[in-house]
């Protein structure tokens, strides 16, 4: 490849294909990529020169010995789920509304002041998280630098899109656990190696609009990967599984993992005014596609004993984290369910389960 090119241009060409790249159109090979980064890395040493929004100022491989714990200024809470198009249909009853993508990934937040990133953290239990900001400056779709000097909170979350999970699908049961596994690591050389992708879905503090659908354009015009999504004015008829459908195309065009769609309140004050319990906001709700399993391994299994007198098995298991709250014992199922599933063999101490909220609520 021909680099007559200055480092100025160099740069742009660089982040010009990292963005083609993020957003699942690159037009270059990996290795003609990192020939230009090598190309202006020498060009940089031999003048002494490096610009700010050089794409070698990003990788910064730190290596930590333990995870920070550190408390939000702003608490991340969970959002009310539901499987129940009419539920979601009362819950927004006239008000305008924007219908995003519900990212399969782990939740992150992200500082910036003076326009630069100072802090990552992960949600954690929604007050206390974990500070993975040696990794953020790894992801080249989370900028560094933003042009906005007050101090501004993102929100978003962090994925794995297929295309990429694809390289690790050997290794890895699926995308999401995948990139929360990723971000976690305390070697950032190695999250690099992730392929882990950032996508923006409000900002909480600084630089905030009167609606959802500006702060969502101003994340954009500030150089985030934006979450997809559809405005629904007050007065217009809207059909939620036509919603669904478009949203679910978006999203395969751009390869990303989503369990559901988010629907909140677009203006920004409406929904302040609705509060919060003490899992979650009540300006928005989740439709779920299907109910969220996560894994963890028997320890034995319990029995009780119903009003009905029926003896129904229980399982307790290596405790999970499922919404913020800590969960160790879920309902199998009755005996002749239980004969059925393992073929009249009993579950074994150790064995692999997956573990969901049955309509959101009764593990």
């Amino acid at each position: 490849m021909d680099w007559d090119m200055t480092i100025t241009e160099l740069i742009e060409f660089l982040n010009y294909h990292t963005r083609l790249y993020d957003e699942g159109r690159p037009v270059i090979s990996d290795k003609e990529w990192d020939d230009a980064y090598f190309e202006l890395q020498l060009r940089e040493q031999i003048q002494g020169v490096r610009y700010e929004n050089s794409p070698t100022l990003r990788i910064s491989y730190q290596v930590k010995n333990e995870l920070e714990k550190v408390e939000h200024s702003r608490p991340m809470l969970s959002l009310a789920k539901t499987k129940d198009t009419n539920e979601i249909r009362d819950f927004l009853g006239k008000h305008e509304f924007c219908a995003m993508a519900k990212m399969d990934g782990l939740s992150c937040s992200l500082t910036y002041e003076n326009g630069v990133l100072i802090r990552a953290e992960t949600r954690g239990n929604g007050t206390i998280g974990e500070d993975i900001t040696h990794n953020a400056f790894t992801i080249p779709s989370i900028p560094t630098k933003i042009d906005e000097k007050q101090r501004i909170i993102v929100h978003g979350e962090i994925i794995c899109r297929y295309n990429d999970f694809e390289f690790f699908s050997n290794e890895y049961e699926n995308p999401r656990n995948f990139a929360a596994g990723s971000i976690r690591l305390l070697d950032a050389k190695e999250c690099a190696k992730r392929k882990l992708t950032f996508v923006a879905w409000d900002i909480i503090e600084g630089g905030i609009h009167d609606t959802l659908q500006l702060n969502l354009h101003n994340l954009f015009h500030l150089g985030f990967k934006v979450v997809p999504f559809r405005t629904v004015d007050a007065n217009r008829a809207y059909n939620i599984e036509q919603l669904v459908e478009m949203i679910q195309n978006e999203v395969k065009e751009n390869s990303y993992p989503i369990d559901g769609l988010v629907f909140k309140f677009n203006n920004i004050e409406f929904g302040r005014s609705l509060g919060a319990t003490a899992h979650h906001f009540k300006n928005a709700i989740a439709f779920k596609f299907y109910d969220e399993e996560y894994p963890s391994y028997l320890k034995y299994i319990d029995w009780t004993m119903g009003r009905t007198g029926v003896l129904t098995p229980v399982a307790v298991f290596e405790p999970i984290e499922i919404d913020g709250t800590e969960v160790e014992r879920a309902n199998i199922h009755n005996l002749s369910v239980m004969d059925e599933l393992f073929n009249f063999k009993k579950p074994y101490i150790g064995q692999k389960l997956y573990i969901y909220k049955a309509n959101q609520i009764i593990p």
